[in-house]
């Protein structure tokens, strides 16, 4: 099976084609020649895999173990193509976010001035200002200025410079090279940790406007899915005990968490975010290919089969490069992992119809109810087709070396640009609500799936916002939304106009009152003269004739 050529390429990026306007297309290549480039040693590493870019599939080596890895693929490569169409009727691509309501390249919006009634997405933009920026995208290779978007205008007055800047000054001084250099070094491990904070945030936003839960044991209990925003390097396997820990950082993650809480929540997806200033995507993609494994192996581990039965397994990973996200699926066949770790696979008994393809009613076929339990039901036929897309992802070109995996990674999606925040969060969406229903290949889920059945047949199309009253709904909710700004800003006008009347009012009683005290002075004001005299004569008199009764005595 040819994979270029088996299914076109997301239609995403037609769509960014025709909603990049002229205008935004300058914006662009004025903002790229504002940003300055690395020095020749760093040119020379981020050029040296511009030939391994252009060839697809990429083929990465992981201690033994490659990886195909096809970048830009199509979105139902990723998610299935109903949970795609389920996230497009969501409640959560019915509404425009703030920054994209006059522009579509969000770097232009004055994020100080956001709305405080439609608050969404306020955090993820602030955070998202305080990223590295990158020349490039992370599958087209990229350099970092080490700055961030927030000083973008800054730059040029405090002096914030890279290393091919640095060196025009090193005659100043050595100690004032090291004291920029330091600083910038500084600075951008802040940047770093932003893209953290703002994956975190956007993750937060998504999972709490799907708020997706599922019944656990009783109606009292759920669970559900929560990002964490905790490092850590996880352990990964390429054979029955042969571990390794050379795996990257992680930047958070996307676990499954119970309400009321049951001790520690367990990873379900790994989040990462790129570290360093100078990138190659060989090595950034061999970097997630180990979290990936290291996701498969908390899945195989949960579910704890013999190590000739492995499951089919699947694992997914969400990066963020600057304020580029992209999504991958590793695809692992439970034939390639078994002889991965015992040497031989033998298969499990295969899925029943009756469990693959679940019946609903008991009717005869004639109503409704019957209509739905048939076998060729519009559900079935979905899952039919998901499985054999499936097998087709599975393998590839009838690729049957246990060590040889196979890994779909997106597009990337620009967050500032609206027409890709858009699609992202149509993949988002549509990825939590194919973990959340059941039929997702991790065992983390499948393992509690297993112990609380549900069935997404039962869910109504309310849940999701995809019928009439759905979409009624989130449109009144905008209307609420804009009349209310409009209160507000209505209100701060009124506000205003009363504190200058205000202001007015006491400067014309301070005039009017320095007026009066003015014209009370000027009719008291009388000469010197009048109110200083001369008494010496009076004084001498009475003197006088103190001197001659007292001084003069009798005689």
């Amino acid at each position: 099976m040819d994979r270029p050529g088996s299914r076109p390429l997301s239609p995403v990026l037609e769509e960014k084609k025709r909603d990049r306007d002229p205008k935004v297309r300058k914006g662009l290549r004025e903002s790229n020649q504002i940003e300055t480039k690395l020095g020749p040693e760093s040119d020379t590493d981020t050029n040296a895999d511009d030939d391994d870019d252009d060839t697809l599939p990429l083929e990465i080596d992981v201690h033994g173990l490659r990886a195909k890895v096809y970048l830009n693929c199509a979105d139902v490569d990723i998610v299935p193509a109903r949970y795609l169409e389920k996230a497009d009727r969501s409640p959560i691509l019915k509404r425009t976010p703030w920054i994209f309501r006059t522009a579509k390249d969000g770097r232009c919006v004055n994020i100080a001035k956001w709305s405080k009634v439609d608050i969404r997405y306020r955090g993820v933009f602030k955070t998202l200002k305080k990223v590295p920026m990158f020349s490039g995208g992370l599958f087209g290779g990229s350099t970092c200025r080490i700055s961030s978007a927030a000083d973008e205008h800054e730059e040029v007055s405090t002096g914030w410079r890279t290393s091919t800047d640095s060196r025009s000054g090193w005659g100043s001084g050595s100690c004032s090279a090291s004291s920029k250099s330091s600083s910038s070094k500084v600075d951008f491990e802040e940047a770093v940790k932003a893209q953290g904070q703002a994956i975190y945030a956007l993750l937060d936003e998504v999972l709490s406007m799907l708020g997706i839960k599922r019944e656990a044991e009783s109606h009292r209990e759920m669970f559900f899915l929560r990002p964490r925003l905790v490092s850590c390097q996880p352990e990964y396997w390429t054979g029955y005990r042969v571990k390794h820990r050379d795996s990257p950082l992680t930047a958070g993650s996307v676990s499954l968490d119970y309400e009321p809480s049951r001790g520690m929540p367990r990873a379900v997806m790994p989040v990462t975010t790129t570290s360093e200033p100078v990138v190659s995507l060989k090595r950034t993609l061999e970097g997630e290919f180990k979290l990936l494994l290291s996701q498969l192996l908390i899945n195989v581990h949960r579910l704890s089969p013999p190590g000739d039965k492995i499951p089919d397994q699947e694992a997914f990973l969400i990066g963020l490069h600057g304020s580029k996200l992209h999504i991958l699926r590793g695809i692992f066949p439970g034939q390639k992992t078994s002889k991965l770790w015992s040497g031989r696979h033998n298969p499990r008994e295969v899925q029943s119809t009756n469990r693959l393809f679940r019946r609903r009613g008991g009717g005869s076929g004639n109503g409704p109810e019957g209509q739905d339990g048939r076998f060729y039901s519009k559900t079935n036929l979905e899952r039919f087709m998901e499985q054999v897309e499936w097998n087709q992802l599975s393998n590839p070109d009838n690729e049957v070396h246990p060590r040889s995996f196979q890994v779909l990674g997106s597009c990337e999606y620009d967050l500032w640009l609206k027409c890709d925040f858009g699609a992202a969060m149509k993949m988002l969406a549509g990825l939590i609500m194919y973990l959340m229903s059941g039929q997702a290949r991790c065992g983390v889920l499948q393992d509690v799936f297993e112990r609380y059945p549900y069935d997404e047949e039962t869910e109504p199309e309310s849940d999701v916002g995809g019928d009439a009253a759905g979409m009624e709904k989130a449109a009144q909710k905008q209307k609420e939304i804009e009349e209310e700004e409009e209160r507000l800003r209505k209100r701060e006008r009124e506000k205003k106009e009363e504190e200058k009347a205000r202001l007015t009012e006491f400067e014309a009683i301070k005039g009017s009152m320095k007026d009066k005290i003015g014209g009370l002075t000027e009719g008291l004001r009388q000469p010197w003269c009048d109110w200083v005299w001369e008494d010496k004569g009076c004084d001498t008199g009475e003197r006088d004739g103190e001197e001659a009764l007292i001084v003069g005595g009798p005689y």
